[in-house]
């Protein structure tokens, strides 16, 4: 006898089976769905209607942790602000922001299709993404910033606190910066000599300094970066 071929349904209607009320293409996008082993990555896949479904937990991204350290450091509330985040790649520090009850955060980041998919979908988050911060400007971002934050690879704070001048901000605003001392000083190799490190922090508040920003304090992150590197943050307010 001919083989019976089975039965196929959407993808969809599997993960919606295995977890109600999901969001099934933000879980796709976030690659979270496993079918019979094998990542999903097409919400429009006919599958099996007897595939066994697995589907990830959601991982906490090192930026979240680090960012929420420093809002708790420094007692900045970003409840009801609109919020910059900048350097945003996977969402970190934009899922930060939306716990700590940001209205709305701008994610930008010169890459492209980074960003969690739960974030993408997320109302409150309006992507930025393949927007270098040359471009970045108040008609990309209408809206005061209350709060910004940064977290930029291979750019030191000299040549990029500048350019946040062509946005607006409102009255008081918070800007928190992740100084990386290998980028801030143009290291090969990350350092963890004192003398070196405070080099790279002091850098920065004077480059943070020379602008319409006043710095309130520093703090070392308790969360390393990749590989283990030494990072700080500095937290300045709008004068």
């Amino acid at each position: 006898m001919p083989r019976r071929r089975p039965r196929l349904v959407p993808v969809t209607d599997l993960i919606h089976r295995a977890r109600p009320g999901a969001d099934a293409e933000a879980l796709i996008a976030e690659r979270r769905v496993h079918v019979d082993g094998v990542v999903v990555t097409n919400p429009r896949s006919r599958l099996p209607a007897d595939a066994a479904v697995r589907l990830l937990p959601v991982s906490r991204l090192r930026g979240t942790a680090k960012l929420e350290a420093a809002l708790r450091r420094f007692g900045v509330d970003a409840g009801g602000r609109v919020a910059v985040d900048i350097g945003a790649a996977a969402g970190g520090f934009t899922t930060a922001l939306l716990d700590a009850g940001a209205r709305r955060v701008y994610a930008v980041d010169a890459g492209h299709g980074q960003l969690m998919g739960r974030l993408r979908q997320d109302p409150r988050v309006v992507d930025l993404e393949g927007t270098n911060l040359a471009e970045l400007d108040a008609a990309l971002v209408p809206e005061p910033a209350g709060v910004l934050t940064a977290d930029l690879s291979y750019l030191p704070v000299h040549r990029a606190v500048a350019q946040l001048e062509r946005l607006s901000f409102s009255s008081g605003a918070d800007l928190l910066w992740l100084v990386k001392p290998t980028f801030e000083l143009g290291r090969a190799a990350p350092t963890t000599d004192p003398d070196t490190l405070a080099a790279a922090v002091t850098r920065a508040v004077v480059a943070i300094a020379a602008t319409p920003w006043e710095v309130v304090a520093t703090v070392e992150s308790p969360v390393r970066g990749r590989r283990g590197t030494v990072e700080f943050f500095v937290h300045a307010r709008r004068t």
